[in-house]
Parts: structure tokens; C-alpha cells; sequence
């Protein structure tokens, strides 16, 4: 296993968003998605809180050819996501005193949101509780929104009943982990962080099949949790946070059900979750841990990109 002494620079502490976008297509679910913002809004004191509502464009022009659609009807829709829009920013700014931005667009629900959201530090997006899987398999519009957004995406499953007081953070030491550790800490401030990490022994099932000695493969088990103890306490120290609020767990599993069991049996608020691992093949993937735990988690989500600077060194050939 590389040594990850000199990979994990010091980062320093992550900021809190001073500005947050909440796609909202006026569900109950992005309505939790709104209060959530809201109460990290005032809790991290960010500057702008934006709404968003995209009507899509494709959308009425389908409309039309099929139906035909007069213009009028077609602007009548427009002006109906207006005025829902107007009573979503009335009922916030009354019970907050906050000032809310908002915005309905017309055009490609993806790339509008893409746009809009390159302007603020977080995007926040309710998730569709009925069917958690579906929302991300691939060729969705939330797994392709995922792949694009290069900054903070905050998926949420909850009504936002209290702030964020116990967060997980699995990591798989690649470059990325403190800054996935750092967003966890700055986004939940006075949360309880439980850094974790999942391994498995290469081929171990090839192993006991050639009949490699149980002991041997015990053996190697130890090896592997004693570095991720000594690489854990290397992620801690890169992400510049204090060391006291975090609780180390290292479990042997597989990593997508080991991250979505460890949530649940600590009743965790919030999974911080990187978007990339240690390979291309990650990339071009999404992450498959990712995916599954945004499919699988009953919790909200925060997925942390890899920083642009990293990521353009990654594609140079």
C-alpha cells in the first residue's frame, strides 16, 4: 500500500458556503430540501439563499407539436411556476425574515441548474423519497447532475427537524479524503464526526478458495486496519479540524453496505461522501459507492467533488 505521508498536504479548514441554491420543482420533497438550506443558511450565516425552478423547454415544445399548445397556454404555464414560486419566498421570508432570491427559468432542466449552480458554494436538491434508487441509477437526470456539478451537492432525504449533530465521513485515502473530512466539519460545526474507512483484502475470496490458511488471511486483515489506523490519523491531521471531534472507525466489508450500516446503526444525520476515489475507472464510473449509498442511505447526502485542480491533472495524458 503507498505511504500517504506525502500525499495528504495540509488543507486547512474548509469555508462554509456563503451561498446556497435550492433546485426546487415545488414537491413536498424540495420543499425539506428549502427548509434544510434555510436552517444552514442561518446556522453557517450565509450570505444568499437562492430558489430555482427550471420549466423545461423540450418539455413545452413537446407540448406543442403534440397538442398544439397555443403560446398563450404555454406562457400560462410559465406564469403558474411563477406564482408558486412567489408563495414559496412569501412562506420563507415570513418565518425566517431572511431575504430569498428566486428564479424561474425556461430551458434544459440539467444544464440550467449546472449554470446557475457554478455561481454558489453549495446546491441543495430534495430527494425523491418513494424511489431512492431510481433517483441515481444511471442515465437519470440525478446521477448525470451528480457527474457534472464540480462543487457541493447536498441531497436531502429529511425534514430538517434539528441541525446536523452526528455526520459520517467514509473515506478511501485518496487524495480527496481531507477535504471530504474538512467539508463534513464545516458544514456541521457542532455535529459529531464519524470518520470511516472500509477494506477488503485483494482477491480474499480467490485467496480461500486456492486454500490460502485462514490464520494467514486473519493475519493479513490486521495489517491492512493497522495502516488504515495510521493512515486515518494522516487524513485528520491534513484536514486541519480538531481532532477531538472525530471518532475513527475502520471495518472490514464491503464498502457500500458497510458505509450505509454504519449510518444507520449510529442513527447518522448526514453521510459526507467524496465523488471520486483512487482511479480513472472511478471517474468514468461516478464511484459506485457513491451511487449505491445515495440510492440506499434513509439519511441526507452531501457529495464532495474532487478540486479542480486535481482533476485537471488527472485528465492530462
Amino acid at each position: 500500500m503507498t505511504s500517504a505521508s506525502g500525499r495528504f498536504a495540509a488543507r486547512g479548514r474548509a469555508k462554509a458556503p456563503g451561498s446556497i441554491l435550492v433546485a426546487t420543482d415545488f414537491s413536498r420533497t424540495a420543499g425539506q430540501a428549502a427548509s434544510r438550506a434555510l436552517a444552514l443558511a442561518d446556522e453557517l450565516g450565509a450570505d444568499a439563499l437562492r430558489l430555482l425552478h427550471v420549466v423545461e423547454a423540450p418539455w413545452l415544445g413537446a407540448l406543442q407539436q403534440w397538442f398544439g399548445l397555443a403560446d398563450a397556454s404555454r406562457q400560462g404555464l410559465v406564469e403558474e411556476a411563477q406564482r408558486s414560486m412567489a408563495e414559496l419566498v412569501a412562506s420563507i421570508e415570513a418565518r425566517s425574515g431572511r431575504r430569498v432570491a428566486a428564479e424561474v427559468a425556461v430551458g434544459g432542466v440539467l444544464d440550467t441548474v449546472i449554470e446557475r449552480a457554478a455561481q454558489v458554494d453549495l446546491l441543495v436538491i430534495g430527494a425523491r423519497g418513494q424511489h431512492p434508487v431510481r433517483d441515481f441509477a444511471i442515465g437519470t437526470t440525478g446521477e448525470r447532475l451528480l457527474r457534472k456539478r464540480r462543487g457541493p451537492l447536498l441531497v436531502v432525504r429529511r425534514s430538517p427537524a434539528r441541525r446536523y449533530r452526528r455526520v459520517l465521513a467514509p473515506v478511501d485515502f485518496s487524495e480527496h479524503a481531507p477535504q471530504v473530512l474538512a467539508q463534513a466539519a464545516s458544514i456541521a460545526p457542532a455535529a459529531r464526526i464519524e470518520l470511516l474507512h472500509a477494506f477488503e483484502l485483494p482477491f480474499e475470496g480467490k485467496l480461500r478458495f486456492a486454500g490460502v490458511p485462514v490464520a494467514e488471511i486473519h493475519h493479513s486483515r490486521q495489517q491492512a486496519r493497522a495502516q488504515a489506523v495510521e493512515r486515518l490519523a494522516r487524513v485528520v491531521a491534513a484536514a486541519g479540524i480538531d481532532a477531538a471531534r472525530v471518532h475513527r472507525r475502520i471495518e472490514h466489508g464491503y464498502a457500500p453496505r458497510v458505509i450505509v450500516d454504519a449510518a444507520r446503526e449510529s442513527q447518522i444525520d448526514l453521510i459526507v461522501i467524496g465523488k471520486h476515489g483512487e482511479s480513472i475507472v472511478e471517474d468514468l464510473l461516478l464511484g459506485s459507492v457513491t451511487l449505491h449509498v445515495l440510492g440506499e442511505a434513509r439519511c441526507d447526502v452531501l457529495v464532495v467533488s474532487a478540486p479542480q485542480r486535481r482533476r485537471a491533472a488527472r485528465q492530462r495524458p
